[in-house]
């Protein structure tokens, strides 16, 4: 029996690669090209059920190819919006009447607070700061450590934990610096109004007239965005206790934050 040899081995090896690798190319090229023609996609349709439901299901090389270029570019989408939002900044400013009730008894005095605050993050980390100033009754500052546990961005819908200090001081000199834990949360309704509040902890510290002086914070509002800018309202309850004597500071504020 003759036996083929060794050049026609060669020859008929060298010829399937050629086929696998040219049905390759092809396949990709068909894949970057968008898929099947119109011609081809009907070709054969209709005819029956079954072999209808198996052209729907089959896997193909230019079906790989197609999966992976849409993979390259969800890659590079993804990659592009992160470095742009590796930091992420934010300045803003309120204003708003407070009433104060001492021990069930509600103070006829009106006094303005103007608060400002700022937030500088990296990814998920950050830094928050605050001053506020509350007309002919005390003025203080905030700073705290936050790491945003849920969400992408300051200016979509997260979850936020802190920690940091808060430091008062009245108009009488007497002032305090006390451990500040804070919750805050940011509800996005449709793509550009939304709500949030937060709650802050003023844990127990005595200040410098040795009295201990505690109490906490709560806040709520609405907020409507403008691209960068946001506009908000928002309500506040302070409660603080000091000796014995409970006092509740509430008050509605209007204000404006900016992102970058």
């Amino acid at each position: 029996m003759a036996h083929p040899s060794r050049r026609h081995k060669s020859s008929l090896l060298t010829t399937m690669l050629f086929f696998f690798f040219s049905a390759t190319l092809s396949a990709e090229v068909f894949a970057d090209s968008g898929g099947r023609s119109a011609f081809l996609a009907n070709l054969g349709q209709g005819i029956s059920k079954t072999a209808d439901d198996r052209y729907q299901n089959r896997w193909t090389i230019a079906d790989w190819f197609e999966t992976q270029r849409k993979t390259r570019i969800q890659d590079m989408w993804l990659a592009e919006n992160r470095k742009d939002d590796l930091y992420q900044f934010m300045i803003g400013g309120r204003s708003g009447l407070r009433t104060d009730t001492v021990s069930d008894v509600e103070s006829a005095i009106r006094p303005r607070q103007i608060a400002a605050q700022a937030a500088a993050y990296a990814t998920f980390v950050g830094l928050e700061g605050g001053y506020t100033d509350t007309d002919g009754d005390s003025y203080g500052w905030d700073a705290a450590f936050a790491v945003r546990l849920l969400g992408d961005a300051l200016q979509n819908t997260n979850l936020t934990a802190a920690y940091g200090t808060r430091f008062r001081e009245d108009t009488t000199g007497e002032h305090v610096q006390s451990p500040a834990p804070r919750v805050g949360l940011t509800i996005y309704i449709n793509k550009v109004f939304g709500i949030e509040g937060q709650y802050q902890w003023h844990l127990a510290e005595k200040s410098n007239r040795d009295i201990e002086i505690s109490g906490s914070l709560v806040e709520g509002g609405a907020f409507i965005d403008f691209s960068l800018l946001r506009v908000f309202g928002q309500w506040s309850r302070e409660t603080r206790e000091r000796a014995g004597t409970k006092r509740i500071r509430e008050g509605v504020d209007v204000g404006l934050k900016a992102f970058f």
